[in-house]
C-alpha cells in the first residue's frame, strides 16, 4: 500500500504490495486504493468548488484537437498542494520499487481537471511518450460517484484493449506505464456528477527547483516554453 498523508508517505510492503508489483508487471497498470488519506481529502471539495477552471484543448503534431478538458489554473491552491505531495522523494522511490523502474524518477508534473457529463470535454487515444515520462498517475478527486469516465489502455500495435480501469472511489489513484507500445484514453462521463482528477507523470528528467522556478514565473497557467500535446 502507498498512501499520501499531510505528515508524509505511508508504505506497507505486505502480501498486497507483492501482488500489486506482479499485476503491474503483467498489466502495466494498478489501482492504488486509498492513495490520498482523509487528512488530505477533507480539504479537496472546498478547493474544487473555489478553484477557477478554463477550457484547455490538446493538439497532436498535425494540429488536430484530440482532447479537451476543464483545467484548474496552476495558481490555485489545490494543484500546488498536490504538486508538493507528489514530489516527495520517498514517494518517487516507492513508485520505482512498485513498478520495477530501473531509471531514477526525478520529478512529478501534473494538473487538476474535470470532465462534465454531457459536456464537450473528450479524450482520444494517445501515448504521452515524451519529456522522459515513465508512469502516469491519475487521482480521483470526485466525492460524488460519477458514471463512465473509465481509463482504457490498449496495445498500440494490435489496438486490443486489455485494461479498463475505474479507480472511481474518492482518493483512489490509477498508476500506469507510459511506453511506445501502449495507448490510453478516457471514456465519456455520463449521469449527473463530474469526473474530477489530478493527473500527471513521473519523469526521469527535470528537478524540483527548476519546476518551482517555472511555477513562480508563470503562476496563472502554462510555461510557454513547454509543449502541451498530450494529457494523462
Amino acid at each position: 500500500m502507498i498512501q499520501l498523508t499531510t505528515s508524509g508517505v505511508r508504505i506497507a510492503r505486505d502480501d498486497a504490495w507483492a501482488a500489486q508489483q506482479q499485476e503491474f508487471a503483467q498489466r502495466h497498470c494498478v489501482v492504488l486504493e486509498g492513495f490520498l488519506d482523509e487528512s488530505i481529502l477533507c480539504h479537496i471539495p472546498r478547493m474544487l468548488e473555489q478553484g477557477e477552471f478554463y477550457t484547455h484543448d490538446h493538439f497532436d503534431c498535425a494540429g488536430r484537437t484530440f482532447a479537451r478538458e476543464l483545467e484548474m489554473r496552476m495558481s490555485e491552491t489545490l494543484p500546488q498542494m498536490l504538486f508538493c505531495f507528489l514530489n516527495q522523494p520517498r514517494l518517487r522511490e516507492a513508485i520505482a520499487e512498485l513498478t520495477g523502474c530501473e531509471r531514477t524518477i526525478r520529478t512529478f508534473v501534473g494538473r487538476c481537471f474535470k470532465h462534465l457529463p454531457g459536456g464537450d470535454q473528450f479524450d482520444s487515444w494517445h501515448a504521452d511518450v515524451r519529456d522522459e515520462r515513465l508512469y502516469a498517475l491519475s487521482i480521483n478527486l470526485s466525492r460524488e460517484p460519477f458514471e463512465g469516465g473509465n481509463l482504457q489502455i490498449r496495445s498500440r500495435r494490435t489496438r486490443e484493449v486489455f485494461q479498463t480501469v475505474g479507480a472511481d472511489r474518492f482518493g483512489d489513484a490509477c498508476l500506469f506505464r507510459i511506453d511506445d507500445s501502449l495507448e490510453h484514453r478516457i471514456l465519456p462521463v455520463r449521469g449527473t456528477a463530474p469526473r474530477c482528477r489530478y493527473a500527471g507523470w513521473f519523469r526521469a528528467q527535470g528537478s524540483l527547483s527548476e519546476m518551482l522556478l517555472r511555477s513562480a514565473l508563470f503562476p496563472l497557467g502554462r510555461d510557454p516554453a513547454v509543449r502541451r500535446e498530450d494529457p494523462a
